[in-house]
């Protein structure tokens, strides 16, 4: 829930708000799990593409059930046409 916040306030030109946010979901994660779809989703809503690509490689390499949903997730919309996005896509659908 913290990382879906996050998105929506960096789209929603909050950037403090999410930047709090993100220091949340940083914390968390020192103390358990916390999946690196969720820092891609904060970073693809902050804008910082870069940052949402390495971070879904990372989920890619963790195996994240999250990534299920990658193809129809809107909230990647804005890194679709990036062939390293596409990349991503076919690492997990390698049949589509």
């Amino acid at each position: 829930m913290i990382a879906a916040h996050c998105h929506i306030a960096g789209r929603c030109g909050q950037p403090a708000r999410a930047l709090e946010d993100l220091r949340r979901f940083d914390g968390i994660g020192r103390e358990r799990f916390v999946t690196s779809y969720g820092y891609a989703l904060i970073y693809a809503g902050l804008g910082e593409k870069e940052q949402a690509l390495i971070w879904l490689r990372k989920a890619v390499e963790e195996r994240s059930h999250w990534l299920i949903w990658i193809q129809v997730d809107p909230r990647f919309n804005t890194l679709r046409g990036d062939a390293r996005f596409q990349q991503i896509v076919r690492a997990v659908f390698p049949r589509s």
